[in-house]
């Protein structure tokens, strides 16, 4: 087990030389950021500058004892932005820039996003990976971020791990939904036709019809995406390309719905699920540090951290709005 050594500031006798002091007053303080509490004991003690460069250097140590050398390793960890180009084009330029030479891994955590830049960090990292194009999800990679994972070859999770529905949303509502309001003024005016002519007036007032089919469109694009990313793959018999993608954009009734590790299993098949791994313990430490970090970052800077790109990338904190 892997200790952090950090330099502890000494109190001061006085408040002017309390700079001095603390520069020539330093011992050794002993972190292990195995343990929660000594991740909150030197944000206390060092600040948030020094634990991030210490969290680092945990996370390499990691790789080193998880046996994980063999990965260029990508963090996609951004659970409140989502998912755009901005992802899209950090990644591109970590992973071009690490060659070609080693098999991707990216550590995803994120609610989801855009579908086309997600589409195209998908097809990217499987382009950049020397073999095999690898995602771990130590916790949630919903809607566009389970299309990323779709692309992989392998995706590690673990009990806590969930993929989610790709029905694309439209400021907040789903893209589906329209039709399927309409699905229900029709069974509605069907029960009771007295309330036809209500419904009928109410639907012309407010209904743009060029809205429904663009609103079609965009769940079967988002269809098509997932079709061509799981195109080749090596599925269940009862499974294929085109009918997991349709399952994935139009089978769930919520889009926050739990995608669980066994019903992934059973969609997607044991060669590309795998369960309770290094890559995916891996991950799920990621998860511990990170989500501590992000606590600490709640309640006393009123913020959160992303990161996006490799190890060496910063990890970034942002303001809450």
């Amino acid at each position: 087990m892997r200790r952090l050594y950090v330099a502890k500031k000494t109190k001061a006798v006085s408040d002017v030389s309390r700079v001095s002091e603390e520069q020539q007053n330093k011992s050794q303080e002993n972190f292990n950021f195995n343990n929660n509490d000594d991740i909150f004991k030197a944000l206390e003690a060092c600040g948030l500058e020094q634990v991030t460069q210490l969290i680092k250097e945990h996370l390499e140590s990691l790789v080193t004892e998880y046996k994980l050398e063999k990965y260029v390793i990508l963090f996609l960890f951004d659970e409140y932005d989502p998912i755009d180009s901005f992802h899209a084009n950090k990644l591109y330029e970590v992973a071009r820039q690490a060659g070609e030479e080693k098999d991707i891994l990216l550590i995803v955590h994120s609610s989801g996003g855009k579908i086309e830049p997600a589409y195209l960090i998908s097809k990217t990292c499987k382009s950049l990976s020397h073999d095999n194009f690898v995602v771990a999800v130590p916790r949630k990679a919903k809607s566009a971020a389970t299309l990323v994972s779709l692309g992989a070859d392998e995706i590690h999770m673990g009990l806590m791990s969930e993929l989610g529905p790709i029905d694309p949303q439209i400021n907040g509502y789903p893209a589906l939904g329209l039709s399927n309001a309409l699905l229900k003024f029709a069974e509605i005016s069907r029960d009771y036709p007295e309330s036809s002519e209500m419904f009928a007036s109410y639907l012309a007032k407010t209904l743009n019809l060029k809205d429904v089919g663009y609103f079609e469109r965009v769940s079967e694009s988002a269809a098509q995406y997932a079709e061509r990313l799981l195109a080749g793959k090596s599925l269940p018999k009862d499974q294929n390309a085109q009918s997991l993608a349709n399952h994935f954009v139009s089978h769930y009734k919520d889009h926050g719905f739990v995608i669980d590790i066994d019903e992934c299993t059973a969609l997607l098949g044991e060669s590309i699920i795998k369960r309770e791994s290094n890559e995916y313990k891996f991950a799920n430490e990621v998860f511990r540090v990170y989500n501590t970090l992000a606590i600490w970052l709640h309640i006393v800077k009123k913020s959160y951290l992303w990161h996006v790109g490799g190890i060496d990338n910063q990890i970034n904190v942002k303001e809450r709005k």
